[in-house]
């Protein structure tokens, strides 16, 4: 069943939600990722201001209300709908990106960044909640969604790296806000209905309206557990990788660098949207983290294209497993909390996640940027445990993408 779903063709409707979700996913990682980028240009423009460490360190509490918005977005989701929700994101996000062309470096900036990462946190649970209710071949339309949240990703080091350049890091703040306003007033006019409950049944709503046992909590506890971890390596390498890249990649700008090892995972986003759906997700799930750790350990390891290589490859499967990851978390709640229980995963992967910060500024300050890479190894190593943990504690349960 799994595979005849993977193969079939959306409806308009389904279609029109698959690019919405698209577009506000790609503008959220867009927004959420010009800092670390940014901030290298601005320490640049502006000698002595603060250390590049410092000026990364300010977008801690950006990076945590990132997170932390996640579980109350998820909630309004499940009542008032995900369109509305991811609307609203959109625009606070892009209103807040303009407030920060403002500001001056230090607290009011970091102000500014706590406005984009609430408004940036609306869209995860809401969006992808949207698409596992809407949409029937889940794990493909999470695969193409995962495709459009990338290319933001990919993006948004390169064109940042580029305006601030060109036109400085205040103007950088406003074209982007600016640009997300205007796009999010477009996308509005796209009209899609959302199923109710009793439109799309939930396979899986039967199993779990019985009482779980305690094997199902255990595998759902161990789930948000690989998140978490999953969701700490994600924040540490995208606020390290442009300074590494800027240190010891001289043959390309560090900002298209680090758009060139990312582009990569928007491969790995699609490829695993297509497995989610043909194959056992816990195997799949375990096989792309596990594929992930020797080039983790070869960019703590290396530097220029060797390093570029093997942030490329680290790029595809962490990346590209979050298809996979949404489908896990889809399968193992019940429809009626899904954008709650996705509220939750994002809390634990961008809320928690975001400490990473403060590990990333303590350890580049005191061993390097390589060291950083170090750290993230033996935390993808505790992650590939959890996981194997969760295959046990699902064992003889169908695990797949109805």
């Amino acid at each position: 069943m799994a595979e005849d779903g993977s193969n079939r063709e959306f409806s308009p409707n389904e279609k029109r939600i698959v690019h919405f979700t698209g577009f506000a996913h790609a503008a959220t990682h867009y927004v959420e990722l010009i800092y670390p980028t940014l901030a290298v240009g601005m320490v640049a423009q502006m000698p002595g201001v603060a250390s590049i460490e410092e000026a990364l360190s300010w977008s801690f509490g950006a990076y945590l209300l990132f997170g932390l918005g996640a579980l109350p977005a998820g909630i309004a989701a499940d009542r008032w709908g995900g369109r509305r929700v991811i609307l609203v994101g959109l625009v606070v996000a892009g209103v807040s990106a303009c407030l920060a062309a403002g500001t001056e470096p230090g607290w009011t900036l970091a102000l500014a960044l706590c406005g984009i990462g609430t408004g940036a946190s609306l869209y995860h649970p809401a969006g992808t909640g949207l698409l596992s209710r809407a949409v029937a071949s889940r794990g493909r339309a999470l695969g193409i969604n995962g495709v459009y949240g990338n290319v933001g990703i990919a993006l948004s080091p390169l064109i940042t790296s580029l305006l601030v350049e060109s036109l400085g890091w205040r103007e950088t703040f406003a074209v982007t806000g600016g640009v997300i306003l205007l796009a999010t007033l477009v996308f509005s006019r796209v009209k899609i209905v959302e199923p109710g409950r009793a439109e799309r049944p939930d396979p899986d709503e039967t199993a779990t309206a019985q009482p779980r046992d305690s094997r199902a909590i255990v595998a759902f506890v161990l789930l948000c557990i690989a998140a978490t971890l999953g969701g700490f390596a994600y924040r540490g390498n995208t606020v390290a990788q442009p300074a590494l890249f800027a240190q010891d990649i001289s043959f390309m700008g560090y900002g298209f660098a680090a758009s060139t090892a990312m582009l990569l995972g928007t491969v790995g986003q699609y490829v695993g949207g297509r497995i989610a759906d043909r194959m056992d997700l816990r195997v799949a799930y375990l096989a792309y983290h596990v594929a992930s750790l020797p080039a983790l350990v070869l960019i703590a390891s290396t530097t220029q294209w060797p390093l570029l290589v093997a942030s490329s490859i680290y790029a595809f499967f962490a990346l590209g497993m979050q298809p996979i990851e949404n489908s896990l978390f889809a399968v193992l709640t019940p429809e009626r909390w899904r954008s709650t229980a996705y509220g939750l995963k994002f809390v634990l992967t961008f809320g928690v996640g975001s400490s990473a910060v403060w590990m990333v500024r303590s350890v580049a300050e005191s061993q390097g940027w390589h060291a950083v890479y170090g750290v993230l190894t033996w935390v993808v190593v505790a992650l590939i445990g959890s996981v194997v943990g969760l295959c046990f504690a699902t064992r003889g349960r169908e695990t797949r993408n109805a």
